[in-house]
């Protein structure tokens, strides 16, 4: 079934995001995201995801290291996780919001020298090494997430994991900032 997907049979495709997987998407939307959320329109994103540059994602799945249930799980658990993420604001404290992907490069052009310079410090103030330079080519130099992996010699689903983990300490470490 997972070959016939990645060659684009229409109905393989349909089976897979909308029978075989859908009580597991289900799961995970209403588990996160309550039942008011559109489960359709969530899958239809979860599809986009994964469909993006020829299932450039759904091509990473190894069945050495995890059977494809467990595997498609993880991933949407973690798909569905970041867009709650995406969507929470935090009293103002520096957010991501559903924006963010589509408003970052005005968002870096337009921000105020002293708020970048903080977003600089608080980015100086991460432990990690990696973790920083992740931080400064997504944030500040507006690189793509796929770049960024590609440059670290991660996969693109870590980069994701790593920004998230940026974006909380970023958050705690600007909290003031109002």
């Amino acid at each position: 079934m997972l070959s016939a997907v990645l060659r684009n049979d229409q109905k393989a495709i349909v089976y897979f995001f909308y029978t075989k997987y859908a009580a597991t998407f289900q799961y995970h939307i209403y588990k996160l995201l309550g039942y008011s959320a559109n489960v359709n329109d969530l899958v239809d994103e979860l599809f986009l995801y994964l469909f993006e540059d020829d299932w450039k994602r759904l091509r990473t799945f190894d069945p050495s290291k995890a059977s494809l249930n467990t595997w498609i799980s993880t991933v949407s658990y973690r798909f569905f996780r970041d867009y709650k993420r995406s969507k929470i604001d935090l009293n103002g404290v520096v957010t991501i919001n559903d924006q963010w992907e589509t408003m970052r490069r005005d968002w870096v052009q337009r921000c105020d020298t002293s708020l970048r310079m903080d977003i600089i410090s608080a980015i100086d103030g991460i432990k990690r090494e990696r973790d920083r330079a992740i931080a400064r080519r997504l944030l500040l130099e507006d690189c793509e997430y796929c770049n960024v992996a590609e440059e670290f010699g991660l996969t693109v689903d870590y980069v994701y994991t790593i920004k998230n983990r940026v974006l909380k300490q970023l958050k705690q470490s600007l909290k003031d900032y109002a």
